[in-house]
């Protein structure tokens, strides 16, 4: 009599994996996104019109399930991999900008006298010779 529920969860455990076998079933990074911005919306419900939240959160549901569930397991990989390269490119341009403020409080921008070619020098070093990447002229520049 004690192995009876072991059986039957056996039985259940097999017939859930009998279920999933050729399906997608992966948690990947567009389902995580997808199941917080539901979450999201079921919270931002009460201050939102027309129960708006909940419908979002309804389609968003539906839709994590059916990519979960689906059968088409390569679109389903290739939706993910779209959507983990067009947040690397989000990324890239705001670290980006970052990156050329950050430049801008390390190095002082000038031209050449000579030829007006833009250079840089690192800030803080006093007066440097400089020759120009272009005309190859020298001249002093205090930075």
């Amino acid at each position: 009599m004690k192995t009876v529920w072991l059986q039957r969860l056996l039985k259940w455990y097999a017939s859930i994996q009998n279920f999933m076998r050729g399906r997608y079933g992966r948690f990947d990074q567009l389902n995580k996104t997808l199941l917080v911005i539901a979450l999201i919306g079921i919270l931002l419900n009460p201050w939102l019109p027309f129960q708006l939240g909940r419908i979002l959160a309804l389609f968003l549901f539906l839709l994590l399930y059916g990519r979960f569930f689906s059968k088409k397991i390569y679109p389903r990989s290739n939706e993910n991999q779209t959507y983990i390269r067009n947040i690397e490119k989000m990324k890239h341009f705001f670290s980006r900008k970052k990156q050329t403020t950050s430049n801008q409080q390390t190095y002082i921008f000038f031209s050449c006298p000579n030829c007006q070619q833009k250079l840089r020098a690192p800030k803080g070093k006093g007066t440097i010779r400089v020759t120009c990447s272009k005309c190859h002229q020298k001249f002093e520049q205090k930075v």
